[in-house]
């Protein structure tokens, strides 16, 4: 009898299938987005749930494809693709690649980690710092001034990139996009993956 080759794992299938449906649900709400004139055809909240839901990769690959060009309107949508990317790839490495490990990650905490400590120190000051002048320039213009703005894109990709704990110190003490959702979603969502990043990386002896 022929061998047969093993039929995927539900989750496989799974991620296989929404994949695929994020990917062509986002292609055709950019093709009507397109005909339409309008910016959004299906829901934008639908399709982001589709991406936590496990779509991820295929939404950012549409976004890639056919939505490159990240503005005011979308950066909230493009960074939701990011962290829900970013989320999936984590949980892939716990179910199948390295589980945490709360014995290693304690006897990891007595190891020396300044230059960890000075990379995410240094990370948070930079957003903080970009948060802070951007909503500077927000008070400077509104007496009369037209300075450019830090675009958010910017912003968001600061907090992804390290410095979501500096960024969400801004939001507090300069009151600085607190009601913008995709700060205000977007970078608690960041931090929890920062935490489990440092967490991988202490367990695994890289920082």
């Amino acid at each position: 009898m022929p061998d047969v080759a093993p039929w995927p794992e539900p989750l496989a299938l799974y991620l296989a299938v929404i994949n695929a449906a994020t990917f062509a649900l986002l292609a055709l709400d950019r093709w009507l987005c397109a005909r339409r004139g309008t910016d959004e055809a299906l829901s934008r909240v639908a399709l982001t749930l589709l991406m936590f839901a496990g779509g991820a990769a295929g939404g950012t690959l549409a976004f890639l494809l056919l939505d490159r060009h990240t503005n005011k309107k979308n950066s909230a949508w493009h960074i939701f693709s990011l962290i829900a990317l970013l989320g999936w790839v984590l949980v892939l490495v716990a179910l199948y690649v390295a589980p945490l490990d709360s014995t290693a990650l304690r006897a990891a905490l007595g190891r020396d980690h300044t230059v960890l400590l000075a990379c995410l120190g240094a990370a948070s000051g930079v957003t903080f710092m970009a948060f802070v002048a951007d909503k500077l320039i927000v008070l400077w213009n509104g007496r009369g001034h037209d300075v450019p703005r830090v675009p958010e894109i910017v912003l968001l990709l600061l907090a992804l990139a390290g410095g979501a704990p500096g960024g969400l110190l801004a939001m507090l003490v300069a009151r600085h996009k607190i009601r913008t959702t995709a700060f205000a979603a977007g970078l608690p969502m960041m931090l929890v993956l920062q935490a489990v990043v440092v967490a991988y990386l202490l367990q695994l002896g890289l920082a």
